[in-house]
């Protein structure tokens, strides 16, 4: 089981965690780990979804805070950056 701690390296965060972190996607956080988890899987597995398919594997996560323009946005820097 891959937890949201065992995601990035050390000290060294995963580039989706860095991209949330930049773009605003964290808010309170209670539902970050999820998120990230989540996404980390859809990376790992196609890393260049369309906003389509981000939506649909992230559509099992809720959020009270971002309103979740901020993690659409997260994600597409991440995936038209080709990281």
């Amino acid at each position: 089981v891959t937890t949201v701690e065992g995601i990035g390296e050390g000290a060294q965060l995963h580039p989706l965690q860095e991209v949330m972190l930049a773009e605003g996607a964290v808010q309170c956080g209670f539902c970050t780990p999820g998120f990230i988890v989540t996404g980390v899987h859809l990376l790992e597995t196609n890393s260049h979804p369309t906003e389509p398919e981000i939506r649909e594997a992230l559509s099992g996560n809720i959020c009270r805070c971002t309103g979740y323009g901020a993690i659409l946005r997260a994600f597409t820097a991440l995936t038209s950056e080709g990281a």
